[in-house]
């Protein structure tokens, strides 16, 4: 274990550490540009220079590795000259953006020519123009004049995803990055170079010009794209999700999220979400206040129960569920409607990924089978719901943020048989085919709106938190289904999800903790 000076502190540090990354670890502000911590070292842009003593000449700190009695100093007057130097270099042909540039408010550039620069500049000639609003990919723009060459992009295609879209192109002030003609910058994690550049030259286009930075504000919580359960930060602004960005958990996703969870939020953003109860009355849906419509649900629900028994009722459930809201659903299931039968659908598309994304499209598949069936709930398959429903042995459905009508694995269903059931009871965010002939429609939270647990296909339980409110009269699942308990005459005393997550610890520890631990 090396031993060295730190701007005066005696440091250990492991064996093959570098000056940055000791630096780092204990929150000294080194500046950098190309170092980031999942990609190789390239040391080129030159920022991190420090002193080291018996040095002829200043060290990237980036690169150099410690060994022991090394003295360094990462402040000295020759440090703060040479930093003034690259960030005049830097700035030579850089356009002055900042005005219209999305990276404003989280720029490694504005920040570094406020706290490194001269605060001047003695360039007189004209800039080196280069290409503007370069669309390289579905998901990004490249402006080419604010690009410091870092190259972090190119070793992200290189090394994380290993698809090589990107490369330096022409020499010396001309270079620019850019993608291979025919082949553009369309793998699953392409936006994760928009994350890692430390300046406005990669740009999201779903986030472009959406809000500035400083209006944000970034919860975190859990991407729900996935059993993978990537750790993310939801930024919203004015009551609307604007993007969803990574947040670093080594143990799940490490520092990335793909694609399809990063831009899988749009529909929360909609108009067309389901504000307020809806009732059947006289063949027509009508708006409702909350607790009628789920004294009706209850009302009928108990009707069937107490004249055909459980197996006259099913649920449909998914792997969208929180733990709290598939423990109640067993809850019910098995102390109140005792016999009714539980189905699990799912959300499966082509085969896991060599990075992160999962073929099952939900977050918390392997929670829901537990808690709903391993509560004494009773199992259906799809076929033989879809053959229950027709042979009139299923008389009431609780479903619970799916489109029956839209699932591919329910062969044969259609509206008439949905509508000819005595209860059809649905909670969701948009009034969809399945919701058009239901006699209860429930708007439902999403989940940006909802606190609560996901259990991953590792077993780790992660938190979901609520990063605004849901519109309208829209509720969490969590809080209809605690509803209707208490409407069903079931001991339900729940007023938060916390207390829900309290009470699923106490009955059953080992879902709740999960093998992986809370994250």
């Amino acid at each position: 274990m090396p031993k060295f000076h730190l701007d005066g502190d005696e440091i250990e540090v492991s064996p093959g550490t570098t000056i940055l990354q000791a630096a780092l670890e204990r929150n000294l502000a080194v500046p950098h540009y190309c170092y980031h911590p999942k990609l190789t070292i390239v040391g080129n842009c030159r920022i991190c220079l420090v002193e080291v003593e018996k040095a002829p000449k200043l060290m990237i700190a980036c690169s150099t590795v410690v060994n022991d009695g090394m003295v360094v100093r990462t402040g000295s007057p020759r440090v703060l000259e040479a930093r003034r130097g690259v960030m005049e270099f830097l700035l030579i042909n850089h356009p002055l953006d900042c005005p219209i540039c999305d990276q404003a408010g989280e720029c490694l550039l504005q920040e570094y020519a406020v706290l490194h620069g001269s605060g001047v500049s003695r360039f007189q000639e004209e800039k080196v123009k280069k290409n503007k609003r370069v669309v390289i990919g579905p998901h990004v723009l490249l402006d080419e004049e604010r690009c410091i060459l870092c190259t972090r992009c190119i070793r992200f295609c290189q090394e994380i995803t290993g698809t090589h879209e990107i490369d330096l192109f022409d020499r010396g002030d001309r270079t620019t990055i850019g993608t291979f003609p025919g082949r553009p910058l369309e793998n699953l994690y392409s936006g994760n170079v928009v994350d890692i550049c430390p300046v406005g030259a990669l740009t999201s286009r779903e986030f472009r010009f959406r809000s500035r930075v400083w209006f944000l504000k970034s919860t975190p919580s859990v991407c729900p794209g996935c059993a993978r359960g990537c750790n993310i930060w939801v930024d919203t602004a004015d009551e609307q999700v604007a993007r969803l960005r990574p947040r670093v958990n080594e143990e799940v996703n490490g520092h990335w999220m793909c694609d399809i969870g990063r831009n899988g939020f749009e529909s929360v953003n909609s108009p067309d979400r389901l504000l307020t109860p809806l009732v059947r009355r006289e063949d027509t849906l009508t708006p409702s206040p909350w607790l009628e419509a789920v004294k009706r649900s209850a009302a009928g629900l108990l009707r069937i129960f107490q004249e055909q028994g459980g197996e006259a009722i099913g649920w449909i459930v998914s792997g969208r569920l929180t733990n709290e809201e598939a423990f109640l659903v067993g809850r019910i299931s098995s102390e109140v409607l005792d016999g009714s039968r539980i189905i699990v659908l799912d959300h499966c598309e082509g085969e896991d990924d060599a990075l992160l994304l999962r073929r099952d499209r939900t977050p918390n598949r392997r929670g829901v089978n537990d808690l709903c069936l391993g509560n004494g709930g009773q199992q259906m398959k799809p076929a033989a719901l879809v053959s229950s429903l027709k042979d009139g042995s299923l008389r009431a459905l609780i479903v619970l943020g799916e489109d029956l009508l839209e699932m591919p694995q329910l062969e044969g269903m259609t509206r008439a048989i949905l509508a000819g059931l005595d209860l059809l009871v649905v909670h969701d965010q948009f009034l969809t085919g399945t919701g058009e002939v239901a006699h209860v429609v429930l708007p439902a939270a999403s989940f940006v709106e909802i606190d609560g647990t996901y259990r991953n296909f590792e077993g780790r339980v992660q938190a979901v938190r609520a990063a605004k409110r849901a519109p309208g009269a829209g509720q969490a699942g969590w809080m209809f289904l605690s509803l209707l308990g208490k409407a069903l005459e079931a001991d339900f005393s729940y007023a938060t999800s916390q207390e829900i997550t309290r009470a699923l610890g106490a009955a059953a520890p080992e879902r709740a903790a999960g093998e992986g631990g809370a994250g």
